[in-house]
């Protein structure tokens, strides 16, 4: 499945390669894009293995807020 996600807090490079680095980690992802510059991320996953909300929920942990592009904010 490839999902998109709004990703707020971003704002360096560094942010970018840690919110990339933090959803790579995650077991079932085959493809994460992160763009610095459009605040947005891009997730090819195994959705068996891996739901949206479990890279929300990732994303958060490092720092960053995040949503399903299109979607209301969620709390945090």
């Amino acid at each position: 499945m490839k999902t998109q996600f709004d990703v707020t807090g971003m704002t360096c490079a560094s942010c970018s390669a840690r919110v990339q680095k933090s959803v790579e980690s995650l077991s079932g992802t085959k493809d994460v894009q992160v763009n610095l510059l459009t605040n947005s991320m891009t997730v090819v996953y195994d959705e068996k293995a891996l739901t949206a909300a479990d890279i929300i929920m990732k994303v958060k942990s490092a720092g960053y807020g995040c949503s399903v592009k299109g979607k209301n904010k969620g709390s945090s």
